[in-house]
């Protein structure tokens, strides 16, 4: 299953903002497209955030 992280970066440490799973029966495109306008709406919403693969550092510690 394929999990991406919504990242912000402050002062040197990464912290994790949203996290969202491929849902079964969504097509690796629609997962693309989806994650791509919570980027944009999180970036409106004056959140400078980017995708990753691995959770920021706040999650880290887990």
């Amino acid at each position: 299953m394929s999990v991406i992280y919504l990242n912000t970066k402050t002062r040197g440490i990464t912290k994790t903002v949203a996290e969202f799973s491929k849902q079964q029966g969504q097509s690796n495109r629609e997962f693309r497209e989806f994650i791509r306008e919570q980027v944009i709406d999180h970036r409106e919403e004056g959140m400078d955030v980017f995708k990753s693969p691995r959770p920021g550092d706040d999650r880290n510690n887990q």
